[in-house]
């Protein structure tokens, strides 16, 4: 049974800095990205993982590799670890999507079960992240390498919290999670931690 699963963001991506949506789509990680992740990867020898999860999305599974490289264990991709399929919004700039679809926009946000146009809504990500967490329970000690909105719906799973309380939680770029069971709950025990990038 899992103990401690510790959930981490991508370091930072070219679109990341555009304030692009990449959704599905990809970008290369950025100077910045890449520092970020070496960083991170040495902190996450002092958790002791047993296993390394990642989404099969290039910034994500860079991450996983770096963080492989440092703990000599191996990458398992997870599909279901993907972040949120953005449909026709992926590849441009959010900013840009609040203003030309305004109502559209608040709806996604407003409405768990409204999906982004040809995409998923908020309801879709958390049926597959909580298939994914199922998929963990061998490991004691895993580290899962995802995206930002998939790890604040993951937080909502986790936590028994409603799915809309995912809007409340930040996620920065090679962020790490912590979560600990506490005999059938889990317990967060550290949250959008960076201090390995400053």
């Amino acid at each position: 049974m899992t103990e401690q699963l510790v959930l981490v963001r991508h370091g930072e991506t070219t679109h990341n800095v555009a304030g692009i949506a990449q959704g599905w789509g990809d970008s290369e990680l950025s100077d910045r990205g890449r520092e970020q992740v070496m960083r991170l990867a040495q902190r996450l020898k002092r958790f002791t993982p047993d296993a390394i999860f990642s989404s099969p999305l290039q910034r994500a599974l860079t991450t996983a590799q770096r963080i492989a490289e440092v703990t000599g264990l191996e990458v398992r991709v997870v599909d279901q670890l993907r972040e949120m399929n953005y449909g026709r919004w992926e590849g441009q700039k959010f900013f840009e999507i609040r203003r030309t679809e305004q109502d559209i926009y608040k709806r996604w946000i407003a409405e768990d079960d409204f999906p982004s146009p040809d995409g998923e809504s908020h309801t879709d990500v958390l049926a597959r992240i909580r298939r994914a967490l199922d998929t963990m329970n061998g490991a004691r000690h895993p580290i899962v390498v995802t995206h930002g909105t998939a790890i604040r719906i993951a937080a909502t799973a986790l936590l028994d919290l409603p799915l809309s309380a995912a809007r409340h939680f930040a996620q920065d770029n090679a962020a790490l999670n912590v979560f600990v069971r506490r005999g059938d709950a889990w317990v967060l025990k550290l949250w959008n931690d960076t201090t390995h990038c400053d």
